[in-house]
């Protein structure tokens, strides 16, 4: 069994290029017919070894499906993340619009703040970022708004009022 995991993680790291690469080469070897076969002289390579080369194929063309389906779900889920944080934008209080103001009207990178409730509760819908851990009792610490909220609020600014 530790050694099935091992295969996978293995084939978990292997670049997709790769496992096409893989695909293509093992499916030729094992469906050129017999003629081109002989001609690339792997005719007798595949009669040998066809045991092998059927299971290599099934386990890189299932391993290329797998990657492709993570890579299309990530994208479908960072598409409902970001759907959700720009929800967080739409129901915005009064006392977070006031902070995000200066990031738009301004054009302010960072803002410093003591860290007040509405800071954390704006770094903790991921709207705002702490950019520094140098700050001061006297100034607070900086923040600087994420680049998502950033383009979305420039783009619908009418959120802030």
């Amino acid at each position: 069994m530790d050694k099935l995991t091992g295969l996978a993680d293995y084939f978990r790291k292997v670049p997709i290029a790769f496992l096409v690469a893989i695909i293509s080469v093992v499916g030729l070897i094992l469906f050129l017919p017999k003629e081109i076969a002989e001609t690339l002289a792997v005719y007798e390579f595949r009669n040998e070894f066809r045991v092998f080369l059927g299971p290599i194929l099934l386990l890189s063309i299932s391993f290329a499906i797998a990657r492709l389906y993570g890579f299309f779900m990530s994208g479908l889920t960072e598409k409902k993340n970001l759907k959700v944080q720009q929800n967080f934008l739409h129901k915005l209080t009064p006392e977070e619009k006031r902070f995000l103001l200066p990031y738009i009207e301004n054009q302010e990178n960072s803002i410093k703040s003591l860290g007040s409730g509405v800071v954390g509760g704006l770094e903790a819908k991921k709207i705002i970022f702490r950019s520094s851990n140098l700050g001061n009792i006297m100034t607070g610490f900086p923040y600087n708004l994420q680049p998502w909220a950033r383009e979305y609020l420039e783009e619908n600014s009418h959120l802030l009022r």
